[in-house]
């Protein structure tokens, strides 16, 4: 049976192997030809590989996280992989640049288990986010963070937990 673990990292292979090659090889820092060039498009990697996670409930602590609100901290976590392993999962070979995306995976899903608590919302697809709140709601009920889950969306914000009671 598979783990949560799994699918974290599977959903990361999937985003890594079907991200187009121009995109793959500006967040290596490559050009067309392969030339060393500036790094580019980690902010929209990010922010892809964080929509993959649309389906699940993203605890930090006590505070509930929808998948936007972890984008900057998978972007400072892909900042963190070596160029060398960038660069490799960009090789003509088609082997060694699975191995190296598979790592890339690794890196990103160990990160992201270690900050946050993925639970997996019953009823919603990554394909149908209208309904993210009420499949919360159904499995966790109203407590657990959910009054400053749309500060948290929003802002990406992580300020206190508590917020105003007027609000």
């Amino acid at each position: 049976m598979r783990t949560l673990a799994d699918e974290i990292g599977t959903a990361i292979e999937v985003d890594l192997a079907v991200m187009p090659a121009h995109q793959r090889r500006a967040y290596a820092g490559l050009d067309q030809y392969r030339r060393p060039i500036e790094v580019r498009g980690v902010q929209e990697l990010a922010k892809g590989i964080a929509e993959s996670f649309g389906a699940f409930a993203i605890f930090d602590v006590e505070t509930v996280l929808r998948s936007p609100a972890i984008a900057p901290f998978v972007m400072q976590t892909l900042y963190s992989i070596p160029l060398e392993l960038r660069r490799a999962a960009c090789d003509r070979d088609r082997l060694k640049a699975e191995r190296a995306r598979k790592e890339m995976a690794q890196i990103i899903s160990s990160a992201l288990l270690a900050r946050y608590h993925f639970e997996p919302l019953k009823h919603v697809s990554t394909s149908c986010h209208p309904n993210w709140e009420m499949a919360f709601e159904q499995q966790f009920g109203s407590g657990r963070g959910h009054p400053n889950l749309e500060a948290q969306a929003s802002r990406h914000s992580s300020e206190g937990r508590g917020g105003d009671p007027d609000e």
